[in-house]
């Protein structure tokens, strides 16, 4: 332990003022030079904690009280806020997140990109960030639905929650009943033993509802007396699926879903376009904000009509469909063979012709288009996963000399990682702009222009 921090010691109690906030929501302060963890904890709170855990550089402390409330602290609007492991930040004013989030991107850029006295815009929040999601995977046990407690795997049952659309009470009214009424038997994990392993709603912005039951087994067993019970106590439901999954593992869905009521997709309209979902789709669960993150990835595009655009990581295909209209020509790329054919079906759903989809590795189908069909990008487009970019996807965006580069990122710690690799190669960041597209969590995403210049 550091000579500096051995008057620190577990079971010992402290007073301290939190200056800080981690993305998984972990008040931070000091004591000494040792950094403490705080579960609970908000910045300009002073608390008073039991040191539960001592590492060579920060400790845990339990929070035994809050002798002074931060100016940001507000109750909870969920009343299962501190069991549910879904949401981080509803003890805290929605502008007091905003502020936080804003400061993680800043903080991860100047941490690890090294980048000092960078200007961020202004974060893109919500005018009312409740009922933002369009997606929910509920579990469910023989207790009734709900969600996994924070950090373990934990029922906590819920009537309702706050982030999904209010029919979301009426999912989890009506399956409770289906399964006291059907006695339908319950897959438990440790046992890898029963029937029903979860349901998934998806909802669009005109309230229209895809239920799938996630089951171990290869048919829905009385199926009419489900149908006829979600029909009746979910309103507006389009489409019911059941969606097969025998696998040993924590992964929701299996990949083969069977429509067994109603339209086998629904469509959700950003923008003037429209895209078609599927229960196992890959889509924005925040359909309002999506829009104004792409509104900000078509303005920093700025495109004449001329570009060929490189979407890569493209996902269903969304963010290259969107800008479409003002491209020459977009050429998408992604890994997941399934999610090509949405973007394919997406295309053809709006009529866009000149977007082309390809399944295969982005750093290796570039490098091949560019050279074996002599199309180089005018501008990038980077969507990655939380690990972010691979590394030879940067350099051969570097070898192909491209001239603009946005990327759309929902980690500032891997986007500072990558941008600071881009910087070397000659890109100079242009803008900055954070958007919330998850209220009440830790979570953010950051889109970032950058231009090509000489080398130094």
């Amino acid at each position: 332990m550091n000579e500096n921090n051995k008057q620190i010691t577990v079971g010992e109690k402290y007073t301290l003022e939190l200056i800080d906030i981690t993305h998984s929501g972990e008040g931070l302060g000091r004591i000494e030079n040792m950094i403490v963890f705080v579960e609970g904890g908000l910045p300009g709170d002073i608390v008073e904690v039991e040191i539960e855990n001592v590492k060579k550089t920060y400790a845990k402390g339990k929070l035994l009280s809050i002798k002074e409330n931060s100016p940001e602290r507000v109750v909870p609007s969920c009343q299962y806020f501190a069991e549910c492991g879904g949401c981080q930040f509803l003890h805290m004013s929605y502008d007091g997140q905003l502020r936080v989030k804003s400061k993680m991107v800043e903080d991860a850029l100047e941490r690890i990109g090294g980048f000092k006295d960078l200007e961020i815009k202004p974060i893109l929040g919500m005018e009312d960030p409740s009922r933002y999601r369009n997606k929910a995977q509920f579990k469910i046990d023989e207790k009734g639905m709900g969600f996994y407690a924070k950090k373990s795997h934990n029922m906590v049952y819920i009537d309702d929650c706050l982030n999904q659309p209010e029919s979301a009470a009426d999912v989890i009214k009506t399956f409770n009943g289906i399964i006291k009424d059907l006695n339908l038997s319950l897959y438990d994990e440790k046992t890898r033993k029963g029937y029903i392993r979860g349901v998934l709603q998806r909802t669009n912005l005109e309230g229209e509802n895809m239920i799938t039951i996630i089951i171990n087994g290869r048919d829905i067993s009385q199926r009419p007396a489900i149908v006829d019970a979600i029909l009746l106590g979910i309103p507006n439901v389009k489409s019911i699926f059941v969606n097969i999954n025998r696998e040993k593992s924590n992964v929701i869905l299996g990949r083969k879903s069977l429509c067994i009521h109603g339209v086998p997709r629904i469509t959700e309209k950003i923008g003037d376009l429209l895209f078609s979902i599927s229960p196992n789709s890959f889509f924005q669960v925040n359909s309002k904000q999506t829009k104004k993150l792409y509104d900000v990835v078509k303005e920093m595009a700025a495109l004449t009509g001329t570009e060929t655009v490189f979407d890569l990581y493209c996902g269903t295909g969304t963010i290259g469909l969107y800008l479409a209209d003002k491209a020459k020509e977009v050429i998408g790329i992604e890994s997941i063979q399934d999610a090509v054919l949405d973007a394919r079906e997406n295309a053809g759903l709006n009529q866009i012709e000149n977007a082309v989809f390809l399944n295969g590795r982005a750093e290796t189908e570039m490098i091949r288009i560019a050279k074996d069909e002599n199309i180089k990008p005018q501008l990038v487009i980077l969507d990655p996963p939380r690990k972010g970019c691979e590394e030879t996807l940067l350099n051969a965006i570097s070898d192909l000399k491209t001239p603009r580069v946005i990327y759309v990122s929902c980690n500032p710690s891997t986007l500072s990682r990558d941008l600071k690799i881009l910087t070397g190669f000659g890109y100079k960041i242009n803008e900055v702009q954070p958007v919330d597209l998850f209220p009440g969590t830790g979570h953010v995403e950051t889109v970032v222009l950058m231009t090509r210049t000489e080398k130094k």
